[in-house]
């Protein structure tokens, strides 16, 4: 006897909505993550418009509406001008981007899988499963052993370096950038409008600084001429904000800081039998443009519908087969439009950062270029 319709591997966002979607539709779900407790940091903040569509689907919308901070417009800056970007054109039903910390997001999907009976199982890890005709056979191990868990289907939700992913030899393509990225969450003192993120983009590479209450802010730096502390103090970050120009105080040491290298990476499956794959297991991009927690939460409705498919009867293999084709197509598109971000923002090279440097203002200001840029944040 099965203990659950699907076991699912990783406790983020992609892996509790999956959970939550599940639930919904009838099936039970098993929730285990490696982590012996909740993640308190907050990574991703980003929701777009067509993910909060996606919530209002699922009846959790207002919840995160309560609690997140509206991004209603982007400016980007250079030594000779700005130009702004707006989102109150798109044409959608949440014309902005809700800020909320990933530990926030995680939070309120809990919150909803608690009211299905659900509990998730922090500190159990998946060691290893075998897959065979009636289902998954998982080990799982925690503090006092190892046990077994047994369901219909396997959900590896476990991040871009997934166990579930790594065990069936599914290959993930791609390279690492050379560059690192430096996130920090700042209490600052500024006269910059509060939903307003701005963009600063000289020869050096990229700095941006998100709202993410009146005075709290998300500083972002790509640079490919600088090493990047592994933990910036506050000196640095208010020296760096200088050099930008935003206008900003720091008025405390940062909250969180976080330095790592940025990978540009597809998996080659996202399912084999009745194991199956979303979110940063399957794919992996520059942070350029915010898409990654949206086109992983995005996997996570198509693939709860592609299982319940399989659960009440229908051809699995179909299902799956759908599933793959769609998000995989999705997650190939996604990933070469922030390489091409990542490689306009940040690319060393002399003529093309001489050629940022005059030219983004009134690139970012033609309208077709705004009807694009808006466009994609549309994509999940």
């Amino acid at each position: 006897m099965n203990d659950a319709d699907v076991i699912v591997a990783g406790a983020g966002p992609v892996g509790l909505f999956l959970a939550v979607q599940l639930q919904a539709r009838g099936h039970s779900c098993l929730v285990i993550d490696r982590n012996a407790a909740p993640s308190a940091q907050s990574r991703a903040l980003a929701i777009m418009p067509r993910t909060l569509e996606l919530f209002e689907r699922a009846g959790v919308v207002e919840r995160f509406l309560k609690c997140a901070h509206r991004l209603r417009a982007v400016r980007f800056v250079t030594e000779r001008g700005s130009a702004l970007v707006r989102f109150d054109t798109l044409p959608v039903r949440y014309p902005f981007i809700a800020i909320l910390p990933q530990w926030k997001t995680e939070a309120l999907l809990r919150d909803r899988l608690a009211e299905q009976q659900v509990i998730v199982r922090y500190g159990n890890a998946l060691a290893h499963f075998r897959s065979h005709s009636g289902g998954v056979e998982c080990t799982v191990a925690n503090d006092e052993g190892e046990y077994t868990l047994r369901a219909g289907f396997l959900a590896g939700c476990d991040g871009v370096y997934s166990t579930v992913r790594s065990q069936l030899h599914i290959p993930f393509r791609g390279r690492t950038y050379t560059q690192r990225a430096l996130l920090a969450d700042l209490e600052v003192e500024t006269a910059l409008p509060p939903d307003e993120a701005v963009v600063h983009v000289s020869s050096a590479g990229v700095v941006t600084l998100f709202p993410m209450s009146e005075h709290q802010r998300r500083l972002v730096v790509i640079s490919p001429k600088e090493v990047l502390p592994q933990e910036a103090s506050r000196m640095w970050l208010q020296r760096r904000a200088e050099q930008a120009g935003l206008g900003v105080r720091l008025t405390a040491e940062p909250s969180w800081t976080s330095t790592f290298r940025v990978h540009r990476r597809v998996a080659d499956a996202m399912y084999c039998g009745n194991v199956v794959l979303a979110g940063d297991a399957v794919h992996a991009h520059s942070p350029v443009g915010g898409q990654g927690m949206n086109t992983g939460l995005a996997d996570a409705w198509s693939l709860a519908s592609a299982l319940s498919v399989s659960l009440t009867g229908g051809s699995a293999q179909n299902a799956l087969r759908q599933y793959q084709r769609r998000r995989l197509r999705i997650a190939h598109k996604v990933v070469r439009t922030t390489d091409v971000l990542m490689h306009a923002l940040v690319n060393p090279h002399p003529v093309v950062a001489g050629i940022r440097k005059r030219f983004t203002p009134a690139i970012i200001g033609l309208p077709i270029v705004q009807r694009r840029a808006l466009r994609s944040l549309l994509t999940a």
